[in-house]
């Protein structure tokens, strides 16, 4: 049986170790947000024969087991997980899986699976050009966006986090909640963004804010997924200034050198988080399936 425990930072570097030799550019193996989200998901990792085997647990066991990561063969690994899930007496069900990792499952244990499609999980990846640069007819909108917001708000001002402005940042995700209705103080996403900011140097965070007269009115901050993909984790913006999230993103991505995807992570199945996340044109959107095993 594995000895899954709950991930500590000390486990991270390790962790991002592990996942940037891997090479994907899901969200869900990014290290620190394995770490920030590890409480309200219940997120166990273990790791056996030099892979990671990260699992989402419920009631004391895991219901979802991602397919394992690391370098070389993964057959003894999965292998493994099987015998896991019958020591638990539970069902082996594969979680998160891209369409390689469905397909490589198949391929591996030579057994048919029943595949779900997880709609709201997908994410959204783009060029770190084209959010960049917009350029051509098809981003002529964002581009309007920021030039209203420059021509509005001619005294504003953008800067990297840090630990001077950390409060800042809180004060933007605080107001967004706020004026979103949401109270924060029970919100998971807000608790997620306040481990960001107490643990921003350990995790390798990044993030910036944008300032109107001096006012906080959006923040943004994320972390690398590998050499050449950075996921955003949180965007917060004051909606009453009108193209604050165009700016704030534009911007941000103009700080992301040497990258050259921007994972912006999924839409939770929100049509108009949807529709916002496709009006940026992802150059691809990473589907994510649960998978079980058809009975013999």
């Amino acid at each position: 049986m594995f000895d899954f425990k709950t991930p500590t930072k000390d486990d991270v570097p390790f962790i991002r170790k592990i996942c940037e030799n891997y090479g994907t550019m899901g969200c869900d193996f990014n290290a620190s947000n394995i770490f920030i989200w590890r409480n309200k998901y219940s997120i166990k990792t273990c790791f056996f024969d030099g892979f990671l085997v990260l699992a989402y647990f419920r009631n004391g066991n895991p219901w979802g087991y991602c397919f394992p990561i690391g370098e070389g063969d993964p057959t003894s690994v999965i292998a493994e997980i099987f015998k896991d899930a019958k020591q638990r007496d539970i069902t082996a069900t594969f979680v998160m899986l891209t369409d390689a990792q469905r397909d490589r499952l198949c391929a591996i244990t030579g057994y048919e699976f029943t595949f779900t499609e997880l709609k709201g999980d997908e994410d959204y990846i783009y060029t770190h050009y084209d959010l960049s640069m917009l350029p051509g007819k098809k981003y002529h909108a964002k581009r309007n966006h920021i030039s209203k917001f420059n021509r509005s708000y001619p005294n504003w001002s953008f800067t990297i986090i840090n630990r001077d402005n950390k409060a800042d940042a809180l004060y933007v995700a605080e107001q967004w909640f706020k004026n979103n209705d949401i109270p924060f103080a029970k919100s998971d996403e807000y608790e997620a963004i306040c481990i960001a900011l107490e643990n921003y140097d350990r995790l390798n965070m990044h993030g910036a804010l944008l300032y109107v007269e001096n006012k906080p009115v959006a923040m943004t901050m994320g972390s690398r997924i590998n050499q050449v993909t950075f996921d955003i984790l949180f965007e917060k913006a004051l909606t009453e200034y009108e193209g604050v999230y165009a700016k704030i993103n534009n911007e941000f991505v103009k700080t992301l050198v040497g990258f050259e995807f921007i994972n912006r992570e999924e839409d939770m199945g929100i049509e108009s988080l949807k529709k916002a996340k496709m009006s940026y044109h992802p150059v691809a959107i990473l589907k994510r399936y649960i998978g079980v095993k058809k009975d013999d």
